[in-house]
């Protein structure tokens, strides 16, 4: 669906309103906190703009900085997994990431730690769905998927609820083909297509929140990230520890400054999102349907029951071998015990 020159219009007056009234808070915010006790010098910390959305915040409105932090952005990447990657490697110094490609990177050999939350689903507004066309021969039951196409693989949280959830019906996960496509246009082209089946994602961002809104389509039955898992934070921020080891002072900022930056766009949802829309050059037409800030649930400390639940998910998947990951291991709120 295309817009008219009018509403392509109006969307852009009204993107480009929402940019002048951000920069209002933003230098706002600034005057209000421009004293930072105790440090004056400034720490250059390397972040990818994959899956940063917290950070991308707090970057643009001045939070970091107050806590002696300059964010040096090093581009986007692929996926949340090759965020972990990069930080491994040393290319960059905290990312965010689904906990599962954290915890798979310890096993090899990767000494990282979670020091923060990234996200929670919830119930009412779960982060994984699965979409299929209204009419589609798939109606809810595990054996429906024998055959078909789903857009979902083990680099994306989204592969998760579906596995486990064929795993208990009974269904062979080789009888299933999983794909994954380059981007929100692409994959929405190959659903209208008919060219895959299944669509997995969130109700407030494309493509999902856009085919959802234009019709003919719903979403399974019983079938999402909360009800099959039961698994509350899905995503976390890493950091090696070496970094901890040398400047733990520099990870209890930024964890500090994270924490400021959700309770700001919590409080302004849609003032948040136009902000992330804007750094991560979200097409206009699209931005109607990317309301993903409002749906999610956002807190700093890591929550242990659902590192415990991860673990086992990968150990029963063959990820990772029994027993080489313990969760004290894999995660501190060391840093996040005074971040409300």
């Amino acid at each position: 669906m295309s817009l008219s020159p009018k509403a392509r219009s109006t969307a852009i007056v009204g993107a480009a309103f929402a940019l002048v009234f951000l920069a209002g808070a933003a230098a706002w915010w600034h005057l209000v906190n421009a004293k930072r006790a105790g440090k004056n010098e400034v720490d250059v910390v390397r972040l990818s703009n994959t899956l940063s959305d917290g950070a991308l915040i707090g970057d643009q409105l001045g939070v970091f900085a107050r806590h002696g932090i300059k964010i040096q952005w090093t581009g986007k990447l692929a996926h949340g997994p090759a965020a972990i990657v990069a930080l491994a490697g040393g290319q960059n110094d905290f990312a965010g990431s689904i906990s599962t490609a954290i915890l798979i990177a310890r096993t090899h050999g990767a000494d990282l730690k979670i020091v923060a939350a990234y996200s929670q689903s919830r119930k009412e507004h779960p982060a994984y769905r699965y979409l299929v066309k209204d009419g589609s021969p798939i109606t809810g039951k595990p054996q429906d998927f024998i055959g078909k196409k789903v857009v979902a693989t083990p680099t994306t949280i989204g592969w998760y609820p579906l596995v486990v959830w064929l795993k208990r019906g009974g269904v062979d996960l080789s009888q299933v083909e999983f794909v994954q496509l380059p981007s929100p246009t692409a994959t929405e082209q190959a659903f209208r297509e008919g060219k895959v089946d299944v669509l997995n994602g969130s109700e407030f961002t494309p493509p999902v929140s856009k085919l959802v809104k234009e019709g003919g389509v719903h979403f399974l039955p019983g079938l999402s990230d909360v009800e099959v898992l039961q698994v509350d934070q899905t995503s976390g921020w890493a950091v090696r520890q070496e970094l901890i080891r040398k400047n733990p002072d520099l990870v209890r900022r930024f964890v500090a400054a994270l924490g400021e930056s959700y309770a700001w766009a919590d409080a302004h949802p849609d003032s948040a999102q136009a902000i992330l829309n804007e750094r991560n050059g979200v097409p206009v037409p699209y931005r109607i349907y990317q309301t993903s800030w409002k749906a999610s649930r956002h807190t700093v400390p890591v929550d242990s029951v659902s590192i415990r639940k991860w673990i086992g998910i990968l150990e029963d998947f063959g990820q990772i071998p029994k027993g080489s990951v313990k969760p004290e291991d894999a995660y501190t709120n060391e840093f996040s015990a005074q971040v409300r």
